[in-house]
């Protein structure tokens, strides 16, 4: 009876332990730990009236925007407007569109809705592939 007791003690005790354990540890993050803008006034930017603007937001202190802003010029053309949007000369639009991340990539439309987003790291191809996956949708040009 004794030793029932006393495993019937350790057993409450761990269950005690592991609730108190799951009720107060930290959640992971379910969600990015940065803004991306929804709209961005189109003219803020290079070529205003292009039928889609590909902005990257930067910093001289990023170490992969630079490659990030060369890939992403060599989409540019006549419907496509690329801008590197850099930190140091261009704040103002950081701070007005609440980018807190670099290097970010948005992608948005005539009438400046973001339509997509990448942020980090990116090769060509997926920003290529980012921007025919919105030119495919329905209702877009």
């Amino acid at each position: 009876m004794a030793r029932t007791l006393i495993a019937l003690g350790v057993i409450a005790g761990a269950l005690a332990v592991a609730w108190l354990y799951r009720r107060f540890r930290p959640s992971s993050p379910t969600a990015p730990t940065y803004s991306v803008p929804t709209s961005l006034e189109r003219w803020d930017f290079a070529q205003p009236n292009a039928e889609w603007l590909l902005a990257v937001f930067t910093s001289k202190t990023c170490s992969t925007c630079a490659a990030v802003v060369k890939a992403a010029q060599s989409l540019a053309e006549d419907s496509l407007a690329v801008q590197e949007v850099e930190f140091r000369r261009h704040g103002d639009l950081h701070h007005r569109y609440a980018v807190d991340a670099v290097p970010l990539a948005v992608l948005a439309d005539r009438t400046g809705a973001v339509c997509a987003s990448l942020a980090g790291p990116a090769t060509a191809a997926e920003l290529s592939a980012l921007i025919a996956s919105v030119r495919t949708l329905p209702g877009t040009v």
